[in-house]
């Protein structure tokens, strides 16, 4: 068991330096930002034993943005840790799950109302139950692409609300198989081998089609004395796979994201 555990955290490290960019939901600013959000997390899997585990999720990210012509590139990294508790107790690190995102976002001004474009997202979701299933690990990796809003609205001279919206429309997924024969925690397993079962046997999703993913909520942006700008707000997310059995992730999180560039 101790081995197994240090190999989990020797595939999570790597996927973190892996993704070396991450999904955002926040407005976007100009240059590097870094953003913090935490709240609520709710994650059920049937493939697991359909139980509905609720924790406190923390979100950490960094952002690089340009804009140039009306138009708007994001890249940035997030990594979202969220210890689980059932109803048969807290599970604490034992019981949770860890998701490093890499996305890239153009978003394009449309008669300076609105922003329009699309976002391309890379994740992969690490869950763990040593009390329920000390024998098997879960996994969900996407790799997905799909619409992004974001609606500005100026309500003074140094504050605007934002109304954003991510919207996934095709993408594949990779999740364990209904008979969990791919086991992660063989004496002899390599941390190669844990890496490729993460990344093998993807399958076509489609909005509607074995997958459903939004993500929105409501921001507020103020530039401060330095001309840097702060963004807050509050954002939701859902998203129902059914491939492999059914799976759900609901978070609710409390978000701020702050721009380094004068």
């Amino acid at each position: 068991m101790h081995k197994h555990k240090i190999k989990f955290l020797l595939c999570i490290l790597l996927l973190a330096i892996k993704t070396i960019s991450g999904q955002s939901l926040l407005p976007p600013g100009d240059g590097i930002q870094i953003s913090f959000s935490t709240g609520n997390a709710q994650y059920k899997d049937k493939l697991l034993n359909g139980l509905r585990n609720n924790g406190l999720n923390l979100s950490f990210g960094v952002h690089y943005s340009i804009n140039k012509h009306s138009l708007n590139h994001e890249v940035g990294l997030t990594i979202d840790l969220a210890p689980l508790w059932n109803r048969y107790g807290w599970g604490g690190v034992d019981n949770h799950y860890l998701q490093p995102n890499i996305y890239y976002r153009l978003l394009t001004n449309v008669k300076e109302k609105i922003q329009l474009g699309g976002i391309v997202n890379y994740a992969t979701m690490f869950y763990r139950n040593e009390f329920l299933d000390s024998h098997h690990n879960y996994w969900r990796t996407k790799i997905n692409l799909g619409f992004s809003v974001c609606y500005p609205i100026p309500i003074h001279e140094k504050w605007t609300l934002f109304i954003p919206l991510n919207l996934p429309v095709i993408g594949v997924i990779s999740r364990p198989a209904e008979d969990r024969s791919l086991v992660l925690n063989e004496p002899d397993l390599k941390l190669y081998d844990i890496l490729k079962r993460m990344h093998s046997n993807f399958q076509f999703v489609a909005i509607g089609y074995k997958y459903f993913e939004i993500e929105t909520g409501i921001f507020f942006g103020v530039k401060l004395t330095s001309n840097r700008q702060l963004t807050f707000g509050y954002k939701i997310l859902y998203e129902q796979t059914t491939t492999s059995l059914k799976s759900q992730l609901l978070t609710n999180q409390i978000s701020v994201k702050y721009s380094f560039k004068k």
